[in-house]
């Protein structure tokens, strides 16, 4: 990806920073993660505009996600000129799912009858292109063993649940719903050394869509037990 044209709401509002994460569908990577493209963005009032990536990148896994960081306090009151920050919108098949998120970590996704409107170039990759995966090369060693917080979490479809292991061990993790009743395992037996993912896509072990409200996973590795609460919404 080497440009996004977007559909702008007030051309006196700078985006600080504009950001590409790798990513799957339904799960966005926090922002910490992501690779800066821009900065300092403008855009025209009511219209299309389109952004510059400081140099072109390239998804090593399944695709991106595009973060526009809204500046601080911003408000949108109204369309066009002075209205605040804002980026249009489409209804129906089009567009791209838009997720907002407070903390850079935690993601909501909007109504999935709404599209962001966001029309990326895309390019083919090539030698010396930034590789945007969601590894990082340089990734410190794990040096605890912990289940760290879901994202995106409410969620709708699914969330995504990251744990470490200090060393190889036998690994359980669960969700349980609020009566104490195991919902679904999502990672069981040996595990190596590292970091990993598990996606609970909102189905109990039998493949049935369990219904709305608050669960929690329970990880259990090492002699370590924790447990993280889920939204799930709908």
């Amino acid at each position: 990806m080497q440009s996004l044209p977007w559909y702008n709401n007030d051309e006196q509002v700078e985006f600080s920073e504009v950001l590409v994460a790798s990513g799957v569908a339904g799960s966005p990577e926090p922002v910490s993660a992501a690779y800066p493209v821009a900065q300092g963005v403008r855009g025209r009032s009511s219209k299309w505009s389109t952004l510059e990536f400081s140099e072109p990148v390239v998804a090593a896994g399944e695709g991106f996600y595009v973060v526009f960081r809204l500046p601080e306090g911003s408000e949108h009151s109204a369309y066009g000129v002075g209205g605040g920050a804002g980026i249009g919108y489409t209804v129906g098949a089009n567009g791209y799912t838009g997720w907002l998120s407070q903390d850079g970590e935690d993601w909501v996704m909007l109504d999935e009858a709404f599209g962001i409107a966001f029309a990326p170039t895309i390019i083919p990759g090539e030698e010396g292109m930034v590789e945007k995966s969601m590894d990082t090369p340089d990734e410190p060693p794990v040096t605890q063993t912990a289940l760290l917080r879901p994202f995106p979490n409410p969620f709708n479809p699914q969330t995504r649940l990251h744990f470490e292991l200090k060393s190889a061990g036998n690994v359980d993790l669960s969700v349980y719903n609020v009566r104490g009743e195991r919902v679904a395992r999502l990672a069981s037996g040996w595990y190596s050394a590292g970091r990993y993912d598990a996606t609970w896509r909102g189905d109990d072990d039998g493949g049935h869509r369990v219904a709305s409200g608050a669960y929690f996973a329970r990880f259990e590795a090492a002699g370590v037990v924790q447990t993280q609460r889920l939204l799930l919404v709908k």
